[in-house]
């Protein structure tokens, strides 16, 4: 079995060194493009969207995904167990629904590749026609490590097409005050803010504007050392405005409904 090794005086894990399979350099942790490439090609012939844009847009991200996760997956429906109605928003019906094969993004250390997690709750929004293609024209954004993480598309036996991304348990920004009573540490909030400024960057990166951020759709994932803040609802609202076209509105028009006071205090 290939061991780490040291390259000069710099330490070499076995996941970062040559693909063991092609001999060729792995881009990132565990992830030789040439050989991933070729195994999602293969692929294609056993799944079907239905929708060439689709199809298109899921094929595009795996052929350019630069480590696990960093694409997107056609996931049948029937994969998905327990679909329970969650709420509404503005642009669609969420679900909670339990993914049986799950992401594939378990280490396998033995066979040196990756496998799948196995069943997790995921949430699954869904579209109608004119959200399903916006998405296109977000999808780099969509892998950014400040959105919310999308996992893939799906379409339900109604025939419409749903976003699955993770299911975050703390729910939304409004959701987290009422559970904290409104009290929040000078860390969480610096945390939060964090999350949303490198989210919203990423996104203009992209000559792109979300145009409607707000509490409800900034999504908590509170972990043991930080309490992080996500941006959901990507490409979902209003028209794909380039960032060069917003020069012909109005200047002083303001896009989603958060604000941040001087005081130190949210509002949302």
């Amino acid at each position: 079995m290939e061991e780490d090794s040291y390259q000069g005086h710099k330490f070499i894990p076995k996941e970062l060194k040559d693909c063991p399979e092609c001999g060729k350099p792995r881009i990132s942790f565990g992830w030789c493009k040439d050989c991933e490439t070729t195994s999602m090609k293969e692929n294609f012939l056993y799944w079907i969207s239905e929708n060439k844009e689709i199809d298109e847009l899921i094929r595009h991200t795996q052929l350019n995904a630069s480590q696990t996760c960093d694409y997107l997956e056609w996931i049948p429906f029937e994969k998905f167990e327990m679909v329970k109605y969650i709420g509404s928003g503005g642009f669609g019906s969420v679900y909670s629904a339990l993914w049986m094969e799950g992401p594939r993004w378990n280490w396998d250390d033995g066979a040196q590749e990756w496998a799948r997690a196995g069943p997790i709750t995921v949430a699954l929004k869904r579209l109608d026609n004119s959200q399903k293609f916006r998405i296109k024209t977000y999808h780099k954004c969509l892998q950014s490590a400040s959105s919310a993480e999308t996992f893939g598309i799906t379409k339900d036996p109604t025939s419409n097409y749903m976003i699955v991304m993770k299911y975050y348990e703390y729910g939304n920004i409004y959701q987290y005050l009422d559970r904290t009573n409104g009290i929040l540490s000078w860390r969480d909030m610096i945390d939060m803010l964090w999350g949303i400024a490198g989210g919203l960057e990423r996104i203009h990166a992209e000559g792109k504007v979300h145009k409607n951020p707000h509490g409800g759709n900034l999504l908590i994932e509170d972990e043991k050392i930080s309490t992080d803040a996500r941006i959901g609802d990507v490409g979902l609202y209003g028209p794909s405005y380039n960032i060069k076209n917003i020069k012909n509105e109005n200047p002083n028009q303001i896009y989603g409904g958060f604000a941040i006071r001087c005081t130190g205090s949210f509002t949302w």
